[in-house]
């Protein structure tokens, strides 16, 4: 029976239709002269597309349709499926504005409680690994002028930063989960050099004089941490500067560091909890500064090129401890390059917004998964999980969400997004968006970069990505999904969708809002003779968009 849950009337063409679905073939399916209407049109091509033409699911692959209300007002739509079967509809809004949109009144079917307690299970065990970094590391927002044509790039004063030896001791300022910036003194432990464009770099492993010993962070493992970030092709420092680029040098701010630094790479026991994770490692830019006194910020500066890390996640972690702090080292690394790359060299005015930062990091952890860290993916095992879980769907993607527990959690939200990415552009897109100075605003960086890679515009990708929340195989149509790719030597593992099946967590209400750039799924089944038809309200700027596998 024709549906319409918005008390208006029914298309005459769409009420007549049902009627004669009703009488349509008996089994699984309908006959080829089933009258169905529809306003929406094939939004998938190619062998494994199942959409034969406008109504007409084919019986195998992922068919996919769609409707774009480009008007400015909220439009009634006809929606009508032939040969379903007994395979289910998942329909998904997407507001391609950067408004909110009212969401018109839809009837929902109440999801398994049972998949709901495995969700909340997952999602927990998804947000212990997840670094919580403090508010003020993360608010740090530089004023760093765009260089002048002509400008040097190195002030002729600046002096190198001296090469220490093993044994030396320093106070560093530590950033913590408390309110105030803590002291906390350590010894150089390690050092090795890596290689450069232009010779090499010195690499320090500092460790703070508690956390040293067997039953801490022994010698043994102090020797694993550093040949892992700087020995050989699969290190750390040479994939992620083969990757973005160089960390640090010459640039034409007197206030910053001088050009040649080495990386210090300091562990301290942020939290003495005895428990692993929380607070993993961060980048903090105010430390390539110059210090000040009296200033709120530099004050603080330990005028270093430098990574802070947990060595309570590195002893009491076991394995997947010390797995998680390489991998949170190569993530923090992006964050140290694209200062330099795009705040030192270019100026503040074309630093990444929040979202875009942590997308790119997490975004290299993805690319350099197989090679840094073998049999794990952090966007396969944990932040697509968060994303199906929370679930993270109706959720501005640029407007950033710290708190771990927060539904719209911005790592879930582009860590899932940055997945997809970079399965349907590959490593170059990456590389092209680090570099992108098209514009100072984030959206259309992204936007332009994805258009130099041969692909959609960004409405159309924030659809297509919203379409993986229907659970699509890894080897879907073209253009959705999150398939294999090898590119550039690095291997991103593809991602089936029916992995979360038992992690999705669909919407059990219907919200007065759909967010920017968000998502609103819910699920239709088809009646007995394999036919769905219904009358839904797409409002303006919004795609409608309907998933059958």
């Amino acid at each position: 029976m024709f549906q319409d849950h918005f008390g208006g009337k029914a298309l005459v063409a769409l009420a007549l239709g049902a009627g004669l679905a009703g009488c349509g073939g008996g089994g699984g399916g309908s006959t080829p002269g089933d009258s169905i209407t529809t306003q929406l049109s094939p939004a998938c091509t190619g062998a494994s597309c199942g959409a034969t033409d406008a109504t007409t699911y084919s019986g195998q692959g992922v068919g996919v349709w769609s409707y774009t209300n480009a008007t400015a007002a909220e439009q009634p739509v006809a929606v009508g499926l032939r040969n379903l079967g007994t395979r289910p509809v998942t329909l998904i809004y997407t507001n391609t504005g950067d408004a909110a949109v009212a969401l018109p009144p839809i009837t929902l079917t109440p999801p398994a409680a049972a998949a709901q307690g495995i969700a909340a299970q997952q999602s927990l065990s998804a947000a212990q690994l997840v670094n919580q970094i403090p508010q003020r590391v993360r608010d740090f927002k530089p004023s760093l002028p765009a260089p002048v044509a002509g400008q040097s790039v190195q002030p002729s004063r600046a002096v190198s930063a001296a090469v220490l030896p093993v044994g030396s001791q320093r106070s560093w300022f530590v950033n913590t989960e408390s309110p105030t910036v803590e002291t906390r003194s350590a010894t150089l432990r390690r050092q090795t050099t890596a290689p450069t464009p232009t010779g090499t770099r010195t690499i320090n492993l500092w460790l703070e004089d508690s956390e040293y010993g067997g039953a801490k962070v022994s010698d043994a493992l102090l020797d694993t941490v550093i040949q892992r970030f700087s020995s050989g092709p699969d290190s750390v420092h040479a994939l992620v500067t083969g990757l973005a680029g160089q960390p640090w040098g010459p640039q034409a701010h007197s206030e910053l560091i001088s050009a040649d630094q080495p990386i210090d790479i300091v562990f301290v026991n942020f939290t003495p909890d005895s428990q692993p994770y929380g607070l993993l490692g961060y980048f903090w830019a105010v430390n390539n500064f110059k210090r000040t006194a009296g200033n709120s910020q530099f004050q603080y500066s330990n005028e270093s090129l430098s990574f802070y890390m947990d060595t309570e996640t590195l002893y009491l972690g076991g394995a997947n401890g010390l797995t998680t702090q390489i991998s949170t080292l190569s993530h923090e690394f992006i964050h140290m390059i694209n200062f330099y790359q795009r705040g030192a060299l270019k100026g503040s005015d074309y630093m990444f917004d929040t979202f875009l930062e942590e997308m790119s990091a997490l975004m290299s952890e993805d690319i350099l998964a197989e090679r840094l860290t073998p049999g794990t993916n952090p966007m396969r095992d944990g932040r697509i999980t968060g994303w199906m879980s929370k679930p993270g769907f109706n959720c501005d993607l640029a407007s950033w969400a710290s708190d771990v527990n927060a539904t719209c959690f911005g790592y879930n939200v582009t860590g899932s997004l940055g997945a997809y990415l970079l399965r349907q552009h590959g490593v170059g897109f990456y590389q092209q968006m680090l570099r992108n100075t098209s514009s100072p605003d984030s959206l259309q960086v992204l936007g332009n970069a994805i258009a130099q890679a041969g692909g959609p515009s960004l409405p159309v990708t924030l659809q297509r990505w919203g379409a993986n929340i229907a659970l699509l195989p890894s080897s879907g149509p073209a253009g959705y999904g999150w398939p294999a790719r090898t590119d550039q030597g690095f291997t991103l593992v593809g991602i089936d969708g029916q992995r979360y099946a038992a992690a999705r967590r669909l919407p059990a209400t219907v919200p007065a809002q759909l967010a920017a750039r968000g998502h609103f799924p819910f699920v239709r089944q088809p009646d007995a003779q394999g036919l769905y038809q219904e009358q839904l309200r797409v409002p303006a700027g919004t795609t409608l968009t309907a998933i059958v596998q």
